[in-house]
């Protein structure tokens, strides 16, 4: 008996998702925040969860939640929708609006898991390339008539929209994205992991763009990745759809209670994002002293790095310290590494033997 035979084709050819392991010394590949939730916090958030029944499942919408977060992005709650993490949101958004016969068109490179997503819905996904730049001064930009060229009249389409983009870490023209939004027959999805750090958002033209939806997420500047806490803001017709399919109780009772403690206490958000925002532009100067290397502008918690030489030494390298960086996949990024905004002290070291290396190989 061979399992193979039995696994969808279109799955069996998927290349998994590889995140990397916690056991580093220096841990830079992730964009999690260098900075956990202050203890007082913590017992805030222990404190509320005390008082419910373990024994009970918790609010499956999530609502009081949802009220909180209506709060935060002046969106009504009703337009909101909360998942376990982002990825669900992305994944159950592509479950309702994906499926055979359909297509997601992904400006790329970019997050891999919309194309993992969108294989799963059964659609067909339809990879972009960005517009490479030629120097540090340049930004990727999307073939916005690339993307034009695809747009069915006919059919329903879903467009992906990273935003500031991972890994490349640039926004793209809001004017032009709103082009393709009023110009496609289908939803247009705009992943907002990284809005703290950039500040730009598609949230406010919802109610304008019945085909927008945006992802965000707490794992980024509210420092809860552990807990997987993502939202979906769309309007109220987009949302019903996606209860239709999203699992029963899908997000905990202790990250519902996190999440509404965590909207309590933005100011330590805004701590956190400025301080990520201070030691970005500290990271992106020293990596620019560095001969050979091509460092990105960045909008999110982490920096793009291109090398004229040495990207696979450099990385090994690294791991070898017990310092772990991003090593990028595909054609585009075959001379790049990204490497997420840490602690001075983290981010000095790691800089320390980029040097080291890069000098060993001249």
């Amino acid at each position: 008996m061979n399992i193979e035979d039995f696994v969808r084709k279109d799955i069996h050819n998927l290349e998994p998702y590889k995140p990397i392991t916690s056991n580093w010394d220096i841990k830079l590949d992730a964009n999690e925040s260098p900075y956990d939730v202050p203890d007082q916090i913590k017992e805030e958030i222990w404190a509320e969860v005390k008082k419910n029944m373990f024994a009970r499942y918790y609010d499956p919408t999530s609502e009081k939640l949802r009220e909180a977060l209506a709060a935060y992005t002046g969106a009504e709650k009703e337009q909101i929708i909360v998942g376990n993490g982002a990825d669900e949101m992305i994944s159950t958004l592509l479950l309702a609006f994906g499926g055979p016969g359909r297509e997601v068109i992904i400006p790329t490179p970019t997050f891999p898991v919309y194309k993992t997503f969108a294989v799963i819905s059964g659609a067909r996904p339809v990879e972009i390339p960005l517009k490479k730049p030629k120097g540090m001064d340049e930004i990727w930009e999307p073939d916005y008539e690339g993307i034009k060229a695809r747009f069915s009249k006919t059919d329903p389409q879903i467009l992906v929209i990273c935003y500031p983009n991972n890994p490349t870490g640039n926004y793209f023209s809001d004017d032009k994205v709103i082009e393709l939004i009023e110009g496609f027959n289908g939803i247009v999805v705009i992943d907002e992991a990284y809005y703290e750090f950039g500040g730009r958002s598609f949230v406010p033209l919802i109610n304008k763009y019945k085909n927008l939806a945006v992802i965000r997420t707490f794992s980024k500047a509210f420092c809860l990745a552990g807990l997987r806490i993502g939202y979906m803001v769309a309007n109220e017709d987009i949302i019903e759809e996606i209860y239709k399919v999203k699992l029963p109780y899908n997000v905990s009772l202790f990250s519902q209670i996190a999440g509404q403690v965590m909207l309590k206490y933005t100011h330590f958000m805004e701590e956190v994002k400025e301080n990520i925002i201070r030691n970005r532009e500290y990271l992106y100067n020293a990596l620019k002293s560095i001969g050979g290397l091509t460092p990105y502008p960045s909008e999110g918690n982490f920096i793009l790095v291109r090398f004229s030489k040495g990207r696979d030494e450099v990385y090994n390298g690294l791991r070898g310290k017990r310092i772990s960086i991003r090593k990028l996949e595909g054609e585009a990024l075959k001379d790049c590494l990204r490497i997420s905004v840490g602690s001075r002290e983290d981010m000095d070291r790691m800089i320390l033997e980029m040097k080291r290396i890069l000098e060993g190989i001249e």
